[in-house]
């Protein structure tokens, strides 16, 4: 009985990557993708701050409590008393 040969053929022609090139191909599309998630986190949240800012909810009641918890300053001047010529 003949033993079966396989022929492996090497293709030479596939380039090699050395470590640096391959560490850099994929260090810089991470750093990229990192730098452009963080560019539309910063955009949201400014978004956000401008929506706040801009559209709020009218809660009278919550003003009312809010503002029966200060004070009045006693510290502020009277206007002078106006008087008659």
């Amino acid at each position: 009985m003949a033993t079966p040969t396989t022929n492996v053929t090497t293709n030479t022609d596939e380039p090699k990557l050395s470590q640096s090139a391959l560490l850099a191909a994929i260090i810089v599309p991470s750093v990229v993708g990192g730098l452009i998630i963080i560019g539309i986190l910063i955009f949201f949240f400014i978004k956000v701050r401008e929506l706040r800012r801009t559209e709020g909810t009218y809660r009278p009641s919550q003003e009312e409590q809010v503002g029966s918890r200060v004070e009045p300053n006693s510290t502020l001047k009277l206007p002078p008393e106006e008087r008659l010529i």
